[in-house]
């Protein structure tokens, strides 16, 4: 195990060390729980304390937890929130279409799965929950991608400049344009070989982009005719579920700067 991955598991060991009937500790109290030496308590929760994770309390030496888990626990409340909503809606999309259906959304400079409705034929593709993938690949990556804030946007491509070739690059940036224009994303064979999806975008009551779904499945399926059949009524989920969400008027996204 190396030390940075030991150090992130001696972090999280010290955060649930604090519960509702003990929100307050003092380092030796942090020590008799973790059984980490006190130096070590002390520099990791200095990291913790510039990062918002924990706070001190000067007058008494103590610490406790720090707001910014509040911010990441309104994250989590989103998601369920989301999922709650968006449900019920992705099983009717499956069930008219027979494939898979998921939800994805952006953590860090990835995306990720939150939920998914398998399709109910044999041969089906599946999305793994929880499973860190790229950003600029495939339907559900590019389509959220594209509605990242343009910072975002352009840390990613500058990411991805030593994976691509220049050519490569210029025809992403302008997948990304037509994407937004569009208002949706599909890919052929792209992240997997022999597979497809179309993804549109999810919007919270504010107008932004939180999540993407998206339909997915084997390539032999996704026919011309299929194909915009599958933009169409992923459209219409994407749109009730955001009306759910609270949405209610277009925004329109600036171009993404070069």
């Amino acid at each position: 195990m190396s030390e940075t991955v030991r150090s992130v598991e001696r972090a999280i060991d010290i955060l649930t060390c604090f519960t509702v009937n003990e929100p307050v500790l003092t380092v030796p109290e942090i020590s008799q729980k973790t059984g980490l030496t006190k130096s070590t308590i002390f520099r990791l929760l200095a990291s913790l304390e510039s990062k918002g994770m924990v706070e001190k309390i000067h007058s008494t030496y103590e610490y406790k937890l720090g707001l910014r888990l509040l911010d990441l626990g309104n994250v989590v409340q989103s998601s369920l929130e989301l999922i709650d909503i968006a449900k019920p809606i992705m099983k009717e999309l499956s069930d008219k279409t027979k494939e898979t259906v998921n939800i994805n959304i952006v953590q860090g400079n990835h995306r990720v799965c939150i939920e998914r409705i398998d399709g109910n034929q044999a041969l089906r593709k599946v999305s793994e929950i929880g499973r860190l993938l790229p950003l600029s690949k495939g339907a559900s990556g590019k389509l959220l991608l594209a509605f990242c804030d343009n910072d975002k946007v352009i840390e990613i491509l500058n990411e991805e400049r030593e994976n691509m070739t220049v050519e490569e690059m210029n025809k992403l940036k302008l997948e990304l344009f037509e994407i937004r224009e569009k208002g949706y994303a599909a890919s052929f064979s792209e992240r997997l070989e022999g597979t497809a999806s179309v993804s549109a975008p999810i919007r919270d009551y504010t107008g932004n982009v939180i999540a993407g779904v998206t339909i997915s499945g084997p390539l032999v399926r996704f026919t011309e005719e299929k194909v915009q059949n599958f933009i169409s009524e992923v459209l219409e989920a994407s749109s009730r579920i955001s009306s759910d969400l609270g949405y209610t008027k277009p925004i329109k996204k600036a171009p993404i700067s070069t």
